[in-house]
C-alpha cells in the first residue's frame, strides 16, 4: 500500500458517513441519493457536493454526529478527498506528476485485471494526475501496459 498524497484544503469535502465505518483511510463510492434524501436537513453536506459513481476517502472524523433517517442511525460529520485510483495505462502514457485525459483499456477479452483496465470512479476523458508508476503488468491482448497510481481531477 503506497501513502496517500498530500490533500490542499480546497481538495477537502465536508459529509457524512455511516458513524459504524466513519474511520480515517474508509473508502466509499458515492451511487445516489435516496428520495427521503431530498427533504433532509443535511443535504447540503451529505450529498450535494459528492459526484455519483467516484471514490471518496475519509481524511478526517469530526466530533459530531446526527440522526439519519434513511440508515435509522448515527452519521457522523467527516472530510474526504477523492481517492487515489490504481489503473493500468498504455507505458508510453505512464509518467509521474503529468496530468491526462483517461482514456479506459478498450478490451473485451476476460481477463482477472479488468478492474484496473476499467477502474471505478474515474471515467473515459477525465483528467488524472499520474502519482506513482507500479508496476509492469502481463496483457493477454499483448499490449504494453503499466499499473500506475493516478488522482482524478475534477472540475471546479
Amino acid at each position: 500500500m503506497h501513502p496517500p498524497p498530500a490533500s490542499s484544503k480546497n481538495d477537502i469535502i465536508v459529509t457524512v458517513v455511516n458513524s459504524e465505518v466513519a474511520k480515517k483511510g474508509y473508502k466509499f463510492i458515492f451511487e445516489k441519493n435516496n428520495l427521503q434524501c431530498t427533504e433532509c436537513i443535511l443535504k447540503k453536506i451529505c450529498i450535494n457536493k459528492l459526484e455519483r459513481g467516484r471514490v471518496y476517502e475519509v481524511v478526517n472524523v469530526r466530533n459530531k454526529e446526527h440522526f439519519c433517517k434513511l440508515l435509522s442511525g448515527k452519521v457522523s460529520i467527516v472530510e474526504v478527498k477523492l481517492a487515489s485510483i490504481e489503473l493500468f495505462l498504455e507505458r508510453k502514457l505512464a509518467v509521474e506528476g503529468v496530468t491526462i485525459t483517461y482514456t479506459p483499456i478498450d478490451c473485451s477479452t476476460p481477463c482477472a485485471n479488468i478492474m484496473y483496465c476499467k477502474p471505478l470512479g474515474v471515467f473515459k476523458n477525465d483528467k488524472i494526475k499520474i502519482e506513482k508508476v507500479l508496476e509492469p503488468v502481463y496483457c493477454k491482448k499483448g499490449r504494453d501496459l503499466i499499473k500506475v497510481l493516478s488522482l482524478p481531477i475534477l472540475k471546479k
